[in-house]
Protein backbone atom coordinates (compact mmCIF):
# COMPACT_ATOMS: atom_id res chain seq x y z
CA UNK A 1 0.00 0.00 0.00
CA UNK A 2 1.18 3.55 -0.67
CA UNK A 3 2.62 5.59 2.18
CA UNK A 4 0.55 8.53 3.37
CA UNK A 5 2.48 11.81 3.64
CA UNK A 6 0.97 14.71 5.55
CA UNK A 7 2.07 18.35 5.80
CA UNK A 8 2.69 20.10 9.12
CA UNK A 9 3.70 23.54 10.36
CA UNK A 10 3.86 22.90 14.12
CA UNK A 11 4.47 20.24 16.75
CA UNK A 12 0.75 20.18 17.58
CA UNK A 13 0.03 19.55 13.92
CA UNK A 14 2.57 16.72 13.86
CA UNK A 15 0.93 15.07 16.86
CA UNK A 16 -2.51 15.31 15.27
CA UNK A 17 -1.60 13.89 11.86
CA UNK A 18 0.55 11.09 13.31
CA UNK A 19 -2.39 10.05 15.48
CA UNK A 20 -4.53 10.21 12.33
CA UNK A 21 -2.32 7.67 10.55
CA UNK A 22 0.37 9.53 8.61
CA UNK A 23 3.40 7.43 7.59
CA UNK A 24 5.61 10.43 6.87
CA UNK A 25 5.54 14.17 7.54
CA UNK A 26 6.84 16.97 5.36
CA UNK A 27 7.40 20.59 6.30
CA UNK A 28 9.37 23.72 5.61
CA UNK A 29 11.58 25.45 8.15
CA UNK A 30 12.16 29.20 8.25
CA UNK A 31 15.65 30.06 6.94
CA UNK A 32 17.38 32.68 9.13
CA UNK A 33 18.29 35.63 6.92
CA UNK A 34 15.80 34.58 4.23
CA UNK A 35 12.63 34.66 6.32
CA UNK A 36 10.50 36.33 3.66
CA UNK A 37 11.98 34.52 0.67
CA UNK A 38 9.35 31.79 0.47
CA UNK A 39 7.75 30.33 -2.65
CA UNK A 40 3.96 30.85 -2.84
CA UNK A 41 3.37 30.87 0.91
CA UNK A 42 4.03 32.80 4.10
CA UNK A 43 6.05 32.18 7.25
CA UNK A 44 3.05 30.79 9.11
CA UNK A 45 3.23 27.73 6.85
CA UNK A 46 6.65 26.70 8.17
CA UNK A 47 8.28 25.40 11.34
CA UNK A 48 9.63 28.66 12.86
CA UNK A 49 12.92 27.46 14.43
CA UNK A 50 15.36 24.56 14.43
CA UNK A 51 14.49 23.96 18.09
CA UNK A 52 10.86 23.42 17.12
CA UNK A 53 11.99 21.18 14.26
CA UNK A 54 13.94 19.10 16.76
CA UNK A 55 10.83 18.68 18.89
CA UNK A 56 8.87 17.52 15.86
CA UNK A 57 11.59 15.07 14.87
CA UNK A 58 11.89 13.55 18.34
CA UNK A 59 8.15 13.01 18.57
CA UNK A 60 7.87 11.63 15.02
CA UNK A 61 10.82 9.25 15.36
CA UNK A 62 9.44 8.00 18.66
CA UNK A 63 6.39 6.89 16.66
CA UNK A 64 8.44 5.51 13.72
CA UNK A 65 7.39 8.35 11.41
CA UNK A 66 9.88 9.96 9.02
CA UNK A 67 10.18 13.73 8.53
CA UNK A 68 11.10 15.32 5.18
CA UNK A 69 12.19 18.95 4.84
CA UNK A 70 11.23 21.02 1.80
CA UNK A 71 13.74 23.30 0.07
CA UNK A 72 11.52 24.86 -2.57
CA UNK A 73 13.34 28.13 -3.10
CA UNK A 74 12.39 29.77 -6.43
CA UNK A 75 16.09 30.25 -7.21
CA UNK A 76 19.49 30.43 -5.50
CA UNK A 77 22.04 33.21 -5.93
CA UNK A 78 25.62 33.49 -4.72
CA UNK A 79 24.58 35.81 -1.91
CA UNK A 80 22.05 33.22 -0.71
CA UNK A 81 24.45 30.30 -0.75
CA UNK A 82 25.78 30.80 2.78
CA UNK A 83 22.30 31.00 4.27
CA UNK A 84 21.19 27.87 2.42
CA UNK A 85 24.23 25.86 3.52
CA UNK A 86 23.78 26.82 7.17
CA UNK A 87 20.10 25.98 6.93
CA UNK A 88 20.69 22.54 5.44
CA UNK A 89 23.38 21.79 8.02
CA UNK A 90 21.11 22.86 10.89
CA UNK A 91 18.29 20.65 9.62
CA UNK A 92 20.67 17.71 9.25
CA UNK A 93 22.00 18.24 12.76
CA UNK A 94 18.45 17.93 14.09
CA UNK A 95 18.15 14.53 12.37
CA UNK A 96 15.89 15.01 9.35
CA UNK A 97 15.19 11.93 7.24
CA UNK A 98 15.23 13.41 3.71
CA UNK A 99 15.40 16.65 1.74
CA UNK A 100 12.78 17.68 -0.81
CA UNK A 101 14.62 19.84 -3.36
CA UNK A 102 12.96 22.15 -5.88
CA UNK A 103 15.78 23.41 -8.12
CA UNK A 104 19.27 22.62 -9.40
CA UNK A 105 20.84 25.42 -7.37
CA UNK A 106 19.92 23.77 -4.08
CA UNK A 107 20.87 20.36 -5.51
CA UNK A 108 24.38 21.61 -6.39
CA UNK A 109 24.83 22.94 -2.83
CA UNK A 110 23.65 19.64 -1.36
CA UNK A 111 26.05 17.70 -3.58
CA UNK A 112 28.93 19.98 -2.58
CA UNK A 113 28.08 19.39 1.10
CA UNK A 114 28.01 15.61 0.48
CA UNK A 115 24.72 15.32 2.31
CA UNK A 116 24.03 11.77 3.48
CA UNK A 117 20.22 11.66 3.43
CA UNK A 118 17.83 10.64 0.63
CA UNK A 119 17.00 13.36 -1.88
CA UNK A 120 13.45 13.83 -3.15
CA UNK A 121 12.74 15.76 -6.36
CA UNK A 122 10.01 18.32 -5.74
CA UNK A 123 7.08 18.78 -8.09
CA UNK A 124 8.78 22.05 -9.11
CA UNK A 125 11.02 19.95 -11.36
CA UNK A 126 7.84 19.33 -13.39
CA UNK A 127 8.31 15.60 -13.93
CA UNK A 128 5.69 14.52 -16.45
CA UNK A 129 7.24 11.53 -18.26
CA UNK A 130 9.68 8.65 -17.89
CA UNK A 131 12.56 10.59 -19.41
CA UNK A 132 12.29 13.39 -16.85
CA UNK A 133 12.23 10.86 -14.01
CA UNK A 134 15.30 9.06 -15.38
CA UNK A 135 17.17 12.37 -15.65
CA UNK A 136 16.44 13.21 -12.02
CA UNK A 137 17.42 9.70 -10.98
CA UNK A 138 20.83 10.22 -12.62
CA UNK A 139 21.10 13.53 -10.76
CA UNK A 140 20.91 11.66 -7.46
CA UNK A 141 17.26 11.64 -6.48
CA UNK A 142 15.79 8.48 -4.96
CA UNK A 143 12.18 9.69 -5.08
CA UNK A 144 10.29 11.84 -7.58
CA UNK A 145 7.13 13.84 -6.88
CA UNK A 146 5.21 14.03 -10.15
CA UNK A 147 3.65 17.17 -11.58
CA UNK A 148 -0.07 17.34 -10.87
CA UNK A 149 -1.21 17.47 -14.50
CA UNK A 150 -1.05 13.76 -15.26
CA UNK A 151 -3.70 11.13 -15.85
CA UNK A 152 -3.79 7.87 -13.93
CA UNK A 153 -2.56 5.93 -16.97
CA UNK A 154 0.38 8.34 -17.34
CA UNK A 155 1.24 7.92 -13.65
CA UNK A 156 1.08 4.15 -14.00
CA UNK A 157 3.39 4.16 -17.02
CA UNK A 158 5.98 6.28 -15.22
CA UNK A 159 5.88 4.07 -12.11
CA UNK A 160 6.35 0.88 -14.09
CA UNK A 161 9.29 2.27 -16.06
CA UNK A 162 11.13 3.89 -13.14
CA UNK A 163 13.67 2.51 -10.69
CA UNK A 164 13.06 5.24 -8.13
CA UNK A 165 10.06 5.77 -5.85
CA UNK A 166 7.27 7.83 -7.37
CA UNK A 167 4.93 10.03 -5.36
CA UNK A 168 1.73 11.88 -6.30
CA UNK A 169 -0.26 14.67 -4.72
CA UNK A 170 -3.75 14.06 -3.38
CA UNK A 171 -6.41 16.45 -2.14
CA UNK A 172 -6.64 20.23 -1.65
CA UNK A 173 -5.25 23.02 -3.80
CA UNK A 174 -4.58 22.57 -7.48
CA UNK A 175 -3.50 24.84 -10.28
CA UNK A 176 -4.28 25.03 -13.97
CA UNK A 177 -0.74 26.14 -14.72
CA UNK A 178 2.26 23.86 -14.75
CA UNK A 179 3.68 23.84 -11.25
CA UNK A 180 6.63 26.18 -10.79
CA UNK A 181 5.94 28.06 -14.02
CA UNK A 182 3.27 30.50 -12.85
CA UNK A 183 4.18 33.98 -11.61
CA UNK A 184 0.68 35.42 -11.80
CA UNK A 185 0.38 35.38 -8.03
CA UNK A 186 3.51 37.46 -7.58
CA UNK A 187 2.78 39.87 -10.41
CA UNK A 188 -0.72 40.81 -9.30
CA UNK A 189 -0.34 40.91 -5.55
CA UNK A 190 3.18 42.04 -4.53
CA UNK A 191 2.06 45.02 -2.44
CA UNK A 192 -0.88 43.13 -0.97
CA UNK A 193 1.39 40.31 0.17
CA UNK A 194 3.77 42.80 1.72
CA UNK A 195 0.93 44.48 3.59
CA UNK A 196 -0.54 41.19 4.78
CA UNK A 197 2.69 39.31 5.45
CA UNK A 198 1.94 36.13 7.35
CA UNK A 199 -1.59 35.82 5.99
CA UNK A 200 -2.03 32.72 3.84
CA UNK A 201 -5.64 33.06 2.76
CA UNK A 202 -5.21 35.29 -0.30
CA UNK A 203 -6.72 33.85 -3.46
CA UNK A 204 -4.73 34.28 -6.69
CA UNK A 205 -6.54 35.94 -9.61
CA UNK A 206 -6.92 32.64 -11.47
CA UNK A 207 -9.55 31.60 -8.89
CA UNK A 208 -11.80 34.57 -9.64
CA UNK A 209 -15.07 34.10 -11.60
CA UNK A 210 -15.08 36.34 -14.65
CA UNK A 211 -17.66 37.73 -17.06
CA UNK A 212 -16.94 36.86 -20.70
CA UNK A 213 -17.85 39.06 -23.69
CA UNK A 214 -17.76 38.59 -27.44
CA UNK A 215 -15.00 40.85 -28.74
CA UNK A 216 -16.92 41.75 -31.91
CA UNK A 217 -20.26 42.95 -30.55
CA UNK A 218 -19.30 43.18 -26.85
CA UNK A 219 -22.26 41.00 -25.95
CA UNK A 220 -21.91 39.13 -22.68
CA UNK A 221 -21.79 35.41 -23.33
CA UNK A 222 -21.14 34.14 -19.85
CA UNK A 223 -21.12 35.17 -16.19
CA UNK A 224 -19.08 33.91 -13.30
CA UNK A 225 -16.89 31.63 -15.41
CA UNK A 226 -13.64 30.21 -14.08
CA UNK A 227 -11.87 31.13 -17.30
CA UNK A 228 -8.42 30.23 -16.03
CA UNK A 229 -9.91 27.02 -14.64
CA UNK A 230 -8.24 27.16 -11.24
CA UNK A 231 -9.55 24.33 -9.09
CA UNK A 232 -9.07 22.35 -5.95
CA UNK A 233 -8.78 18.63 -6.45
CA UNK A 234 -9.88 15.43 -4.81
CA UNK A 235 -8.70 11.86 -5.25
CA UNK A 236 -11.14 10.00 -2.99
CA UNK A 237 -13.31 8.55 -5.76
CA UNK A 238 -10.30 7.47 -7.82
CA UNK A 239 -8.30 6.09 -4.89
CA UNK A 240 -8.41 2.39 -5.98
CA UNK A 241 -7.07 3.30 -9.44
CA UNK A 242 -4.33 5.44 -7.89
CA UNK A 243 -3.31 2.66 -5.52
CA UNK A 244 -3.12 0.21 -8.42
CA UNK A 245 -0.61 2.43 -10.23
CA UNK A 246 1.96 1.27 -7.68
CA UNK A 247 3.05 4.72 -6.49
CA UNK A 248 5.23 4.88 -3.39
CA UNK A 249 3.15 7.49 -1.64
CA UNK A 250 0.21 9.86 -1.55
CA UNK A 251 1.19 13.40 -0.59
CA UNK A 252 -1.58 15.49 0.96
CA UNK A 253 -1.42 19.19 0.06
CA UNK A 254 -1.73 21.83 2.77
CA UNK A 255 1.30 23.13 4.68
CA UNK A 256 -0.64 26.32 5.46
CA UNK A 257 -3.69 24.54 6.88
CA UNK A 258 -4.38 23.75 10.53
CA UNK A 259 -3.34 20.48 12.10
CA UNK A 260 -7.00 19.70 12.74
CA UNK A 261 -7.87 19.98 9.07
CA UNK A 262 -4.91 17.93 7.83
CA UNK A 263 -5.59 15.31 10.51
CA UNK A 264 -9.18 15.04 9.29
CA UNK A 265 -8.06 14.51 5.69
CA UNK A 266 -5.29 12.10 6.76
CA UNK A 267 -7.71 10.02 8.82
CA UNK A 268 -10.16 9.69 5.93
CA UNK A 269 -7.49 8.55 3.48
CA UNK A 270 -5.95 6.17 6.03
CA UNK A 271 -9.26 4.42 6.58
CA UNK A 272 -10.05 4.28 2.86
CA UNK A 273 -6.63 2.78 2.11
CA UNK A 274 -7.15 0.19 4.83
CA UNK A 275 -10.60 -0.71 3.47
CA UNK A 276 -9.08 -1.18 0.02
CA UNK A 277 -6.26 -3.28 1.44
CA UNK A 278 -8.78 -5.54 3.18
CA UNK A 279 -10.57 -6.03 -0.13
CA UNK A 280 -13.80 -4.63 1.24
CA UNK A 281 -15.11 -2.96 -1.93
CA UNK A 282 -18.65 -2.61 -0.59
CA UNK A 283 -17.55 -0.90 2.62
CA UNK A 284 -15.10 1.25 0.67
CA UNK A 285 -17.81 2.52 -1.67
CA UNK A 286 -20.23 3.16 1.21
CA UNK A 287 -17.60 5.25 2.97
CA UNK A 288 -16.88 7.23 -0.19
CA UNK A 289 -20.56 7.95 -0.71
CA UNK A 290 -21.00 9.06 2.89
CA UNK A 291 -18.07 11.44 2.49
CA UNK A 292 -19.51 12.86 -0.74
CA UNK A 293 -22.84 13.48 0.98
CA UNK A 294 -21.16 15.09 3.99
CA UNK A 295 -22.48 12.34 6.28
CA UNK A 296 -19.24 10.65 7.23
CA UNK A 297 -18.55 10.86 11.00
CA UNK A 298 -14.90 11.70 10.31
CA UNK A 299 -15.76 15.06 8.73
CA UNK A 300 -18.53 16.25 11.06
CA UNK A 301 -16.13 18.32 13.19
CA UNK A 302 -13.78 19.31 10.37
CA UNK A 303 -13.50 22.95 9.22
CA UNK A 304 -16.32 24.17 6.94
CA UNK A 305 -13.78 24.66 4.13
CA UNK A 306 -13.35 20.89 3.77
CA UNK A 307 -17.08 20.25 3.58
CA UNK A 308 -17.56 23.13 1.14
CA UNK A 309 -14.71 21.85 -1.04
CA UNK A 310 -15.99 18.29 -1.24
CA UNK A 311 -19.53 19.46 -2.11
CA UNK A 312 -18.16 21.73 -4.83
CA UNK A 313 -16.05 18.92 -6.24
CA UNK A 314 -18.82 16.36 -6.27
CA UNK A 315 -21.54 18.63 -7.64
CA UNK A 316 -19.41 19.80 -10.57
CA UNK A 317 -17.59 16.49 -11.05
CA UNK A 318 -14.23 18.21 -10.83
CA UNK A 319 -12.39 15.30 -9.30
CA UNK A 320 -8.78 15.93 -10.29
CA UNK A 321 -8.04 12.38 -11.37
CA UNK A 322 -11.06 11.94 -13.63
CA UNK A 323 -10.37 11.38 -17.35
CA UNK A 324 -9.66 14.48 -19.44
CA UNK A 325 -12.40 17.05 -20.00
CA UNK A 326 -15.18 15.91 -17.72
CA UNK A 327 -18.16 17.98 -18.86
CA UNK A 328 -19.75 20.37 -16.41
CA UNK A 329 -22.06 23.36 -16.76
CA UNK A 330 -21.56 26.82 -15.28
CA UNK A 331 -24.77 28.85 -15.19
CA UNK A 332 -26.15 27.02 -18.19
CA UNK A 333 -23.02 27.26 -20.34
CA UNK A 334 -21.15 23.99 -21.12
CA UNK A 335 -17.57 24.17 -19.96
CA UNK A 336 -14.77 21.67 -20.35
CA UNK A 337 -12.69 21.28 -17.18
CA UNK A 338 -9.37 19.44 -17.24
CA UNK A 339 -9.49 16.22 -15.17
Amino acid sequence: MPKLLSPINSLDGAVEVINAGADELYCGVTIPGLEDFILYRSRVCEIPTYQKLGEVLRYAHKHDVRVLITMNLPFVTKTMEGYVKKHIRSCLDEGIDALIIGNMGVLSIVKEMQVDVPLVASTFFVSMNCEAVKLLEKAGFSRIILERHLTISEISEIVHHSKVDVEVFIHNGGCSNINGSCYLLHIIYPKLFQALRGFSGINPPCTLPLDVYDQDDEKKIGSGLLVLDAFTFCSICQLPELIETGVYGFKIVGRCYSGEYIASVTRIYRQLIELFELGSKEHFQKRVESIKMGRDPLIVDSPPLFQLTQRFMCEQKRCYYRPFFSLRTVRGIPYNANR
